[in-house]
């Protein structure tokens, strides 16, 4: 399946409501879990990753009454891999917890030997340091553990949030520097909303004993969604839409869209309601930024300067090679369509564009949702493009597609 987009118009403006926060939503699923809480999450996330995460707790429920052993089949769920890995480590029965072929190539070996280290019990199926992976259910008292940090901030986030359940405590040393520390920060920001007693620095996390007081929540909007809107402004001749909800203060790491398309000509107004992001001219002539926090933002701030032909540098991305896709590499592919040629120099990645002829530009998703969805608004520049597979964004972002539509300034077919 394809879509053509076309240009209508390179003036834009309207109202995008973005949904709750996959990350936020994912920990909540989980930390409503352990509470064993019946109670309403509001604006819950309708990604596939959530409705994955949601579909196997209520799955795993009903087997762990049963004694059924059960196979656990996350997809290309990088998240709900790492969450349920530690849940089922610590809960009564037999898994087999596996994905499909791009989820067997991404390394959960950091997250297993710390576990074993605690007492778990898992054994790999297939190859070592990969899914899949047997789990048995035991008792896991907690204590004291070194964790390999620089593969994923999801590694600690997932041992975290069963640490006030371990009768020992948990405590985290992290073995090099972790990446994504805001996501490690956003776990313990949620977790101590609900009671948990978090102490967190930049060498480890330590958890102490004690339960969850689970209430009615509702989930912000999600500030990843928002950089595909923060792109499409700032590829407009002239752009202004309001996105409802998003705030200053929020516990996401991506609200620095701020500040990085601020350098990309995009002006962003904070009210009670949400944000205001309008078109400016006041574009850098060179971008450097360290993403080291905030990976999931990369594809559409480098897509935007792809596009405005601005050279740049993309420093600490090189995890972003463990996500859904290889990011790097997709990016690398689908930007030099347009004429961007990506360099790797040690630990940073050079843009710079080139003018190459081309007519109508055909992209590749390479199965990732954020590669979709970085290059959708390059029809602003290109006029007639064409997006391969364009159902991946349900991954994370199932209305993008439609939002897309309301803003009127391509047709898509």
């Amino acid at each position: 399946m394809s879509l053509h987009l076309k240009n209508k118009s390179s003036n834009l403006s309207g109202t995008i409501s973005i949904q709750g926060s996959k990350s936020i939503s994912n920990r909540i699923l989980i930390i409503r879990e352990l509470s064993n809480s019946n109670n309403f999450i509001e604006n819950l996330s309708s990604s596939d990753d959530t409705n994955s995460l949601t579909f196997h707790l209520n799955m795993i429920n009903r087997c762990e009454i049963s004694g059924i052993p059960m196979v656990v089949d996350i997809k290309n769920a990088g998240t709900v891999a790492r969450f349920l890995t530690v849940l089922l480590a610590f809960r009564d029965g037999l898994w087999l917890l596996t994905g499909n072929s791009r989820m067997k190539q991404r390394p959960i070996v950091g997250l297993v030997d710390a576990l074993r280290l605690l007492g778990a019990d898992i054994t790999y199926t297939e190859a070592n340091g990969f899914l899949p992976i047997r789990i048995m259910g035991t008792d896991i008292r907690g204590g004291e553990v070194d964790i390999d940090v620089t593969k994923s901030s999801q590694y600690v986030s997932a041992l975290m949030m069963i640490g006030p359940y371990l009768e020992e405590g948990l405590s985290l040393n992290f073995i090099g520097h972790p990446v994504s520390f805001p996501y490690i920060e956003m776990t313990t920001k949620l977790m101590s909303t609900y009671g948990a007693n978090v102490s967190l620095t930049k060498k480890s996390v330590a958890v102490k004993h004690g339960v969850y007081n689970f209430c009615d929540s509702v989930i912000e909007p999600d500030w990843s969604s928002a950089s595909y809107w923060y792109e499409v402004v700032a590829l407009a001749e002239k752009g202004d839409i309001f996105i409802p909800g998003l705030q200053k203060n929020s516990i996401q790491g991506d609200q620095v869209l701020s500040d990085v398309f601020k350098q990309l000509g995009v002006i962003t107004t904070f009210t009670k309601d949400g944000i205001r992001i309008t078109k400016s001219r006041n574009v850098v002539e060179e971008f450097v930024y360290d993403f080291e926090g905030c990976p999931d933002i990369v594809p559409a701030v480098m897509a935007t300067c792809a596009a405005l032909g601005v050279n740049s540098k993309f420093i600490n991305i090189n995890h972003l090679a463990y996500k859904e896709s290889n990011r790097i590499e997709s990016l690398s592919t689908e930007l030099l369509k347009i004429g961007a040629i990506i360099k790797k120099n040690n630990n940073s990645y050079s843009l710079s564009v080139i003018e190459i002829p081309h007519n109508e530009l055909i992209f590749d998703t390479h199965q990732d949702h954020r590669i979709a969805m970085c290059l959708a608004p390059l029809v602003l520049k290109y006029d007639k493009i064409e997006i391969r597979n364009p159902e991946v964004v349900n991954k994370s972002y199932p209305e993008f597609w439609d939002d897309f539509k309301k803003l009127n300034f391509a047709s898509i077919k």
